[in-house]
């Protein structure tokens, strides 16, 4: 069975299974909604909206040298993004970024929350991409991830994230398995490095990586972001072959930043 056919069976799981959007406190690494790129397998409460923005710039840092500040000169990779939780753990989610002017349409399902005693987040994610620049080929790719993670002494959470795309820029179904680690270092303040392996369909092309340092404060997050790919959508990140493939020497330079508000909490 793909996974994107496990979708509906997770919604229908998530909303059986009720109970708090949010972990308990005793899990206190704080992974929200998302990573950097991969999403986490938690929702936010009903009644929830969050806003995410994404800016990766494009001029690597080994090329942009002191003079234009490792790259921050150049223009970017910008993406914007908002997810609503309609009902108890089950969050409608709406992503665009620049690159290739591509769109995300989401649903993602919560069907297991960790709690201090059993720190194991399982959800699933499902929906569609379209790629829709004049310059490049228009085309729409269903996609679906199964989403763990695993948190150790309050302190590090590991995950992972198979996921399996119709198509790609160049590829036809492609399943890959994203992995993260996060390390608290405080309690607002979060390191998280994100390894996606490479596809053996560029050779030259190498596996993916990144990352951010990320602080917390309220229902905001910014993340200040280093990797050597900007793609944000699971279509571009998957594959391994977004803008033609990527090497170690484009490292980039970036920032995340999330906003979350109660706009109808649940009673």
């Amino acid at each position: 069975m793909k996974l994107s056919k496990l979708l509906p069976i997770g919604i229908l799981c998530a909303l059986a299974a009720g109970g708090p959007a949010r972990g308990d406190e005793g899990v206190a690494t704080g992974v929200g909604t998302r990573f950097s790129q991969t999403s986490t397998p938690l929702t936010n409460d009903q009644g929830t909206l969050e806003w995410v923005f994404t800016h990766r710039f494009n001029q690597n840092v080994k090329d942009a040298g002191g003079g234009s500040l490792g790259g921050l000169d150049s223009g970017a990779a910008i993406g914007f993004g908002v997810a609503y939780v309609f009902v108890p753990n089950v969050a409608v989610e709406v992503y665009r970024v620049n690159n290739y002017a591509d769109y995300e349409f989401a649903l993602k399902a919560t069907l297991v929350r960790p709690h201090a005693s059993f720190p194991l987040g399982l959800g699933v994610r499902g929906g569609l991409d379209w790629r829709t620049a004049a310059y490049a080929s228009k085309e729409t790719s269903a996609f679906g991830q199964v989403l763990l993670s695993y948190s150790i002494a309050n302190r590090v959470t590991f995950a992972a994230a198979p996921s399996y795309t119709a198509n790609t820029q160049f590829q036809r179904d492609v399943f890959n398995v994203p992995v993260v680690l996060q390390l608290k270092i405080t309690k607002s303040i979060a390191v998280i490095g994100e390894f996606v392996p490479k596809k053996n369909f560029l050779p030259d092309s190498v596996a993916q990586w990144t990352v951010a340092i990320e602080k917390q404060i309220f229902h905001h997050r910014f993340a200040v972001w280093m990797g050597n790919t900007q793609a944000t959508t699971v279509d571009q990140y998957i594959g391994g072959d977004y803008a033609g493939g990527i090497t170690d020497k484009n490292m980039k330079i970036g920032f995340n930043l999330s906003r979350a508000w109660d706009l109808f909490p649940a009673k």
